[in-house]
């Protein structure tokens, strides 16, 4: 199985809304927010492909903090079909790429407390733990707030 990864475009958008339903239902982001992310210039985006069809991808923005630049994921999601298969790390370590020739020096994102599998992939990738986030994603659903530094690979 080959892992094509490249930039997502507006053209995407039909099949990365259906992705981010599949994965987050009713807490997925509006698909208009979606169509904001895909054409602004603010924000990198990826998607992975297995041979002609679209298995994950990723959203993430650029901000700036005290001339520091940080990456924030938004989303990673990879459809059903293709989960365990690398895709979600191939996402990762393509973003990565991008942000460190950007000069973005550090990358956070927040995840269910209770979303084991999004966890190990985060960790294994060298993401840290920073902060508990209670009720993050609604009453009683917990987050963690992650972040790795870029700089030092």
């Amino acid at each position: 199985m080959r892992i094509i990864t490249r930039k997502a475009g507006i053209d995407d958008l039909v099949e990365l809304y259906k992705i981010e339903l599949e994965c987050f239902g009713h807490e997925a982001f509006a698909e208009s927010l979606f169509a904001y992310f895909l054409t602004s210039p603010d924000f990198v985006n990826l998607v992975a492909e297995v041979g002609a069809e679209i298995a994950g991808f990723v959203i993430s923005s650029v901000q700036h903090y005290n001339n520091q630049a940080i990456g924030h994921v938004l989303t990673l999601n990879v459809s059903g079909g293709h989960r365990r298969r690398g895709i979600g790390l191939a996402l990762l370590c393509e973003l990565e790429r991008i942000l460190v020739e950007d000069g973005v020096e550090a990358c956070c994102l927040e995840a269910r407390a209770d979303n084991a599998a999004a966890l190990r992939l985060y960790k294994k990738q060298g993401f840290m733990v920073v902060e508990s986030l209670e009720d993050y994603y609604g009453e009683g659903v917990h987050g963690l707030r992650l972040k790795k530094d870029l700089r030092h690979g």
